[in-house]
């Protein structure tokens, strides 16, 4: 009888314990709420630097720094509100003395931009490119500084051997 009893009492807690548990359906998932922009965003610092010889063979380093500029006027892409940037280009040469030294804007490239990129577009970078003759040459992007758009616009900053600047269209980065 006690035997009975035990069995008894082990299949009543199997079939307690395999019984099926009711879940709740109900799935909480956090809305998230885009917060409305607080004021201009800024692109970055970035610092850029390097040698190339050049004229004689001579050593020249540069350096490139972008940052954002609060002292520009605001551009408004896409919706979006964003502190225009400016790009100090430094180059020394090999003694350490410098032989150019500038702050550029958008301004400065704006006979060689598309009325687009000069309102709405930032100044996104220069870049070394290469050294010609009496020139050193850089890229300049102006565009949009929202990393998932792709709309820029190229631009060719040259630098004499006399430290006299020029700004042209690029029609072609092979050239």
């Amino acid at each position: 009888m006690l035997r009975t009893i035990i069995i008894a009492l082990l299949a009543l807690v199997c079939i307690v314990s395999c019984k099926k548990k009711e879940q709740e359906e109900d799935i909480i998932v956090e809305k998230v709420i885009e917060k409305p922009q607080e004021g201009p965003e800024s692109m970055p610092e970035d610092k850029q630097t390097g040698s190339v010889s050049w004229i004689s063979n001579s050593e020249y380093s540069y350096a490139i720094t972008r940052k954002a500029d609060k002292e520009l006027p605001i551009v408004k892409n896409h919706d979006k509100e964003y502190y225009d940037n400016s790009v100090d280009v430094v180059i020394t040469r090999a003694d350490g003395s410098k032989f150019f030294e500038k702050k550029f804007s958008k301004t400065n490239f704006a006979p060689a931009l598309p009325k687009e990129f000069k309102e709405n577009g930032v100044l996104l970078g220069i870049s070394f490119e290469k050294a010609e003759g009496n020139y050193l040459m850089f890229v300049v992007s102006v565009g949009s500084p929202d990393e998932t758009n792709e709309e820029f616009y190229y631009a060719r900053l040259k630098i004499s051997n006399l430290a006299v600047t020029s700004a042209e269209k690029i029609t072609n980065l092979a050239n």
